[in-house]
């Protein structure tokens, strides 16, 4: 099993946590987003979009504007997703991604 530590903000902790915590389907599965996070952490929208672009820049998530279904600009109707080692934040997925991560906040 490989262990990862990751390094980050406490807004980004929160968001990740949050994230994590709404999965509960098969490895990369999704159906949670900004909507959800912020009333589960109690970030404001306009902050959680900065942390949302922070995380992504940073390769642990990626948010699915649905630009396709035409709902680009409606952050709540964006679905958001772990990557690479952010998988290990979910229980259910440590056994299949073979990941445990830790976060580690920055000061």
């Amino acid at each position: 099993m490989k262990k990862v530590e990751l390094t980050v903000t406490e807004l980004e902790a929160k968001v990740l946590t949050s994230l994590a915590n709404g999965m509960y389907a098969e490895l990369g599965y999704s159906d949670f987003g900004p909507t959800d996070i912020s009333k589960d952490t109690g970030i404001n929208m306009n902050i959680l979009r900065g942390v949302l672009g922070s995380l992504s820049k940073k390769g642990l998530i990626e948010c699915d504007r649905r630009e396709d279904e035409g709902y680009g600009k409606r952050i709540d109707m964006w679905i958001c997703y772990l990557l690479d080692d952010a998988v290990g934040l979910v229980d259910i997925w440590r056994e299949e991604s073979n990941i445990i991560t830790e976060l580690i906040i920055k000061n």
